[in-house]
């Protein structure tokens, strides 16, 4: 088959994409590729100062997007922005849920236990419940709610699709972050319940799972203070058989994929990871 008779190219004219923390660094750039395929973009974040940059952007390359201020844990902030959304660009075809991250009350000091040595060491029995109901809520119910919202809309038409961000945590618990681990491994497990349950109505679920990209939200545990990597990138690099981390672009073209319902039409329910062999490697 030659190039100009491939069945599909990414091409996402006439949909309507719905992007959640789409005001972070990886999720802004999931919403730039898809208005660059063509897509009617809502750039939707809680804070909407950091949406309406990334649109500004979107806007100035010639693309189609609006940005809008919702809270993934309020049904009712989400049932807000739809409304508009559906007024201003139309129904939604594309969900990604990207809202999601941790929190230091529901991290623990060291990898392994050991005695409390100072009131800054957060052992495993001083993490905090409101720590772990916060990133359970923020990843889990964030998905689920932003799902039952936005979903409805895909009821009864052709080509539309979920993409959750999952993680490598959902493999492999890492070390100190026994909440995020966990929420993400929920959101995996969620993701192919939801794509058994849509089966039927055609809408495909599917979701990619990042290895380890350096951002805002985790440098303080990659990177010390003046700029020297901390040990546990040392642990990640050496546990990643392609020796660095991720660029943020490298997640483009999964989520084009198992967005583009012409390209994907046939895959739903799986979790991709995207993570430079990270999840292959035993460490021997």
């Amino acid at each position: 088959m030659k190039a100009n008779e491939l069945p599909f190219t990414t091409d996402l004219k006439g949909k309507v994409a719905v992007v959640t923390g789409a005001g972070g660094v990886l999720c802004s750039l999931m919403a730039k590729a898809l208005a660059a395929c063509g897509a009617k973009v809502a750039v939707m974040d809680l804070h909407l100062v950091a949406a309406q940059a990334v649109v500004d952007e979107i806007k100035k390359d010639g693309y189609i997007a609006e940005a809008y201020e919702a809270n993934v844990l309020k049904k009712e902030s989400l049932m807000a922005a739809h409304d508009k959304i559906v007024k201003e660009l139309g129904p939604c075809d594309i969900l990604i849920n990207g809202a999601g991250g941790n929190s230091p009350k529901a991290s623990t000091t060291d990898e392994f236990y050991a005695p409390k040595v100072s009131e800054d060491t957060v052992t495993f029995f001083d993490l905090k419940e409101e720590g772990f109901e916060f990133v359970f809520n923020l990843n889990i119910l964030g998905t689920l709610l932003t799902t039952q919202v936005f979903a409805a809309d895909m009821l009864g038409k052709e080509g539309c699709s979920v993409l959750n961000i999952s993680s490598m945590n959902a493999f492999t618990p890492l070390t100190k972050i026994p909440a995020y681990s966990s929420a993400k491994a929920g959101v995996s497990n969620f993701t192919k319940w939801l794509a058994t349950h849509f089966a039927k109505e055609g809408i495909r679920v599917n979701a990619i799972a990042p290895g380890f990209f350096s951002t805002a939200q985790n440098k303080a545990l990659l990177w010390n203070t003046d700029g020297t990597p901390t040990a546990r990138t040392g642990k990640i690099l050496n546990n990643t058989p392609m020796g660095r981390f991720g660029k943020p672009e490298e997640l483009l073209g999964a989520t084009l994929f198992l967005t583009d319902s012409k390209a994907a039409g046939f895959v739903t329910g799986v979790v991709l990871p995207i993570d430079g062999g990270f999840s292959a490697y035993s460490g021997v």
